[in-house]
């Protein structure tokens, strides 16, 4: 079973974390075809913890888990917490396949978006 893990930083504002649970439920219904399971994480302050998610999508039979950092730059969440957290799955959960992405801000089309709303 193939799984999705949106990983953001988390807030103390509820709203804020709600805004990443209300697009991850979107990003879901888009990519209901890729992947069985599509859920958000947080790295600190806010529930679910990265670690915890990961977890809880073994235990419910992932086998491949994608990891997508939903950051814009490249601080220690990016270079040193979230690839330790992965290396450390992967020895914990040897059977199942991890992947962690590019973060937001590394992706080539991220300049579209922006231009795109600011042209409106």
């Amino acid at each position: 079973m193939k799984a999705l893990i949106i990983a953001a930083h988390g807030s103390r504002k509820k709203e804020s974390n709600l805004e990443v649970a209300s697009l991850v439920e979107r990003v879901s219904k888009k990519a209901k075809e890729s992947f069985e399971m599509v859920e958000h994480a947080f790295l600190q302050m806010a529930d679910p913890l990265l670690e915890k998610k990961i977890n809880e999508m073994v235990q419910k039979g992932a086998t491949k888990i994608v990891i997508f950092p939903f950051f814009i730059g490249s601080g220690s969440h990016i270079l040193v917490d979230i690839p330790e957290l992965v290396k450390q799955a992967q020895l914990t959960y040897n059977h199942v396949e991890f992947k962690l992405t590019r973060h937001l801000g590394k992706i080539e089309a991220i300049e579209d978006v922006i231009v795109h709303e600011v042209i409106k």
